[in-house]
């Protein structure tokens, strides 16, 4: 019963914030998506202490298969690495299928896999504003005015990207370690959850497969000035809990970042 109340709040947290997105209440929206993820941390160690038929194949490791490009007009390599970050830190893995990081597929349970979707399509669709406008920002500075060869926005824009991604990484790498320090107990158990979750998705991939391999990680290059640790700022001053209304992708230009 304990589970499948959790369950069904996720279910009414996730209505609410697809609520709160139509009315454009940005407040309330951003209260669900931090109840969200506070309560998929608790659903994840509620599975891990609940004991349930390994039969049951709901329960189990899924896959689903996405695309690392979806804004073909910047391209580079900075999407495929957002994915891998936000799998990280949500109990899920996220590999490069085939030849190409255009290909990705994700693996985690069903629950994991949607909160992952949602934080991706959020977060790219904010960084990417955030590029346009450090982009023009870097127009009206003398560097640009007075460089013998001026940088196109797009090259501008995967220097920048893979900058805040790295700079969200550290920002949920330093959010981890602080909830661990203050709950043992707690992060002794999160900890054995991340184990478990990371077996069991290996073992999946090996069944299916017939072996695993290591996640791509995708290193960021300063390839214009400033443009890579502008976006490393970023990436740590944004507030991940504060989502945008859907298709409407002005409205990123307005979400302030943290001081």
């Amino acid at each position: 019963m304990e589970l499948d109340n959790v369950l069904k709040k996720l279910r009414k947290l996730q209505k609410l914030y697809e609520g709160a997105k139509k009315i454009n209440s940005e407040g309330e929206a951003a209260n669900a998506a931090a109840a969200i993820q506070r309560l998929l941390a608790q659903y994840n160690l509620t599975m891990a202490e609940v004991q349930y038929s390994k039969k049951k194949e709901d329960d189990g490791i899924k896959e689903e298969f996405c695309s690392g490009f979806n804004y073909p007009y910047i391209e580079g390599k900075w999407e495929h690495r957002l994915w891998y970050v936000i799998c990280e830190y949500n109990f899920c893995k996220c590999f490069q299928y085939g030849n190409s990081y255009k290909r990705l597929v994700l693996f985690g349970k069903k629950e994991n896999l949607e909160i992952v979707k949602w934080l991706h399509d959020t977060l790219a669709e904010r960084y990417v504003e955030f590029s346009r406008k450090r982009f023009h920002e870097y127009e009206k500075t003398n560097e640009y005015k007075y460089v013998y060869k001026r940088p196109t926005i797009g090259k501008f824009q995967r220097s920048y990207l893979l900058g805040v991604v790295k700079g969200l990484e550290n920002k949920l790498e330093e959010i981890y370690n602080q909830d661990k320090a203050k709950d043992k107990v707690y992060g002794d158990k999160v900890t054995a959850l991340i184990v478990q979750t990371n077996t069991d998705i290996d073992a999946f991939i090996n069944n299916k497969y017939g072996g695993t391999t290591e996640g791509h990680r995708t290193r960021g290059v300063n390839g214009v000035n400033g443009a890579y640790s502008s976006g490393v700022k970023d990436g740590y001053n944004t507030d991940i809990h504060k989502p945008i209304q859907q298709n409407q992708r002005s409205n990123a230009s307005n979400v302030k970042l943290l001081k």
